[in-house]
């Protein structure tokens, strides 16, 4: 494991991954960034979108996140997230109609939700389909 960090993703309501991986990729506000073992320290606001991570068996997994922070070490990567679901928990049908309900607020169809609670939804709910696909 000399090339392994561990990943905890936490989301409000529960632990949603704890395993040591060998890369990540998060939606940094800034743009995506990556994380190998022996990162430098930082902490990074994220935006929605999908956190990708490799295991230990070299498998590719797919986390949904609607933001949050990462504090990276050399050791550990902990993502506080907003919400979180990984891939094989998002219920595709359920996800594909919060994307056609966020599309008729935005086309003002919807009342009691503001444009921009629309747009975030929107991407959110992208984001939830793209993971369920598988990335």
């Amino acid at each position: 494991m000399a090339n392994a960090f561990t990943l905890s993703i936490v989301a409000p309501d529960r632990s949603v991954v704890e395993t040591d991986v060998t890369t990540l990729i998060a939606p940094g506000a800034q743009g995506y960034f990556g994380v190998l073992h022996g990162h430098l320290p930082m902490v990074a606001a994220l935006k929605a979108g999908l956190i990708e991570y490799e295991d230990m068996q070299g498998q590719r997994h797919t986390v949904a996140v609607s933001g949050g922070f990462a504090e990276v070490t050399g050791a550990k990567v902990t993502i506080l997230a907003d919400a979180a679901e990984r891939a094989s928990e998002i219920d595709l049908a359920r996800a594909e109609h919060a994307l056609e309900e966020a599309r008729k607020a935005l086309r003002g169809e919807s009342s009691g939700t503001t444009s921009r609670e629309a747009r975030q939804e929107l991407e959110r709910a992208m984001n939830r389909i793209r993971a369920a696909k598988g990335g």
